[in-house]
């Protein structure tokens, strides 16, 4: 996407105005830089930004920060908890809290950037035991849009690109839990769905000959700009592992297809999700 600002003023809740000011105050003290990520960032880019319709509602509110070090992370984890968030008792990086209308959300907050390993890779402590992938997020990053929701005050915070969103849930597929990671996939076929909802996308699937090249098929033309898209935003090392660890491997990729069915026919999906990966590795 060219256009790199969206305006959702007026369109969420206050008190969910409210948490996202108050994160990106804490953050900015601390001259930590962050993206809205996940299902909320999918919401606030598709559904407020561009009218798409919502399909999976959600009381997760997930960040990425990019950080050097854990110290850091437990800056931001700290002052958020002095100013009153929660800790999750099962979960290091997830805070809870309610807004200021009453409305409870968990937080999640993943760092990425120098804090990770040489495989991109974060080990959370204190037992470093649970390692997490973060690959996709400094991409994720660069290609975030200014999403303003609110004028009085003047709020704009970073939110993750759809090219972005399907870069991250890709990864986040391959690293989750099998009985967790079905919404990734779902998530995947709603961005495919939805893509041409934002007017660039769709003129583009016009003017620059997806309609054309997928015999006027307006699911599998957005399906390949959107494999064109994030291809243009992921770093070689991140479409070598996809290929490798997902395209490339027919098991992983029927489950794909079986985890984005849903109720739609599975021939759509498994149609739908070759265009997206062939218009993807044709970007290397």
């Amino acid at each position: 996407m060219k256009n790199t600002y969206v305006n959702i003023t007026g369109k969420l809740p206050r008190g969910l105005v409210g948490l996202y000011a108050d994160i990106s105050e804490h953050a900015e003290k601390l001259d930590i830089d962050f993206l809205v990520v996940g299902a909320m960032a999918r919401d606030m880019v598709l559904v407020h930004g561009y009218g798409s319709t919502i399909e999976r509602g959600t009381r997760d509110v997930d960040f990425g920060i990019n950080v050097a070090s854990w110290d850091e992370f437990s800056a931001l984890r700290d002052s958020l908890l002095e100013a009153g968030y929660e800790r999750d008792a099962g979960k290091y990086h997830r805070l809870t809290c309610e807004d200021k209308e009453g409305l409870p959300w968990e937080i999640d907050i993943v760092p990425f950037g120098e804090i990770a390993d040489g495989e991109n890779r974060i080990h959370w402590p204190p037992e470093q035991d649970f390692v997490m992938n973060v690959l996709g997020f400094s991409e994720a990053f660069e290609d975030a849009l200014d999403v303003q929701i609110s004028e009085e005050p003047n709020i704009i915070i970073p939110v993750a690109s759809p090219a972005g969103i399907c870069l991250l849930k890709l990864v986040s597929w391959l690293d989750r839990e099998v009985e967790l990671r079905g919404k990734d996939a779902t998530d995947v076929e709603y961005l495919i769905q939805s893509y041409s909802k934002i007017p660039e996308i769709y003129d583009a699937l016009y003017d620059e000959g997806y309609m054309e090249a997928r015999e006027w098929d307006e699911t599998k033309a957005s399906a390949m700009k959107l494999g064109e898209d994030v291809a243009e935003i992921a770093s070689m090392e991140t479409i070598e592992f996809l290929e490798e660890e997902l395209f490339n491997n027919s098991a992983r990729t029927e489950q794909f297809v079986r985890d984005m069915q849903g109720q739609k026919s599975l021939m759509q999906c498994a149609e739908r999700l070759h265009v997206f990966a062939e218009a993807f590795l044709g970007k290397r």
